[in-house]
């Protein structure tokens, strides 16, 4: 497999850091999927709003 260098901002990075976190974090990703089930269910779940 070919690597590729990119260039993105410091911000971009720091984002990016971010959702990493999240996804290998067991408790959040099981949170967030207890959201999704409750979501389909028509429970009114917390809206969470990004910067971007």
């Amino acid at each position: 497999m070919k690597q590729e260098m990119v260039q993105i901002t410091r911000k971009e990075y720091e984002e990016l850091l971010e959702e990493i976190g999240i996804l290998r974090n067991e408790e959040m990703m099981k949170a967030i999927k207890e959201s999704d089930e409750a979501k389909k269910k028509g429970v009114k779940t917390w809206e969470l709003k990004t910067q971007r």
